[in-house]
């Protein structure tokens, strides 16, 4: 049991990358950031943004990585994938 968390809570922080990453990818074509917390972030920190997004996914990371019940880390990841997801959509279509 104790391998699969970790393999979840690893995923969770891939996909916090991803999703950085993939918003990267975004915001050089031209678009917009969707969230209004990383939009506020990106308009007061610039360039800087992603102290703040890395920051909450280390965060989440660390409260996955202090939970014991697999069904629900395993539900947040997979809400985490949703943004990933989202995006490569998003990029697909401006392609």
């Amino acid at each position: 049991m104790n391998w699969v968390k970790g393999l979840l809570v690893l995923l969770a922080l891939l996909l916090g990358y991803a999703d950085l990453v993939s918003t990267n990818v975004i915001l050089n074509l031209g678009l917009g950031e969707l969230n209004p917390f990383m939009h506020l972030a990106q308009t007061w920190f610039g360039v800087w943004w992603l102290v703040p997004k890395l920051g909450l996914t280390f965060l989440v990371t660390w409260l996955l990585w202090r939970s014991n019940n697999v069904y629900n880390i395993a539900l947040v990841v997979a809400f985490c994938s949703t943004p990933v997801l989202n995006n490569l959509v998003v990029i697909a279509g401006n392609s």
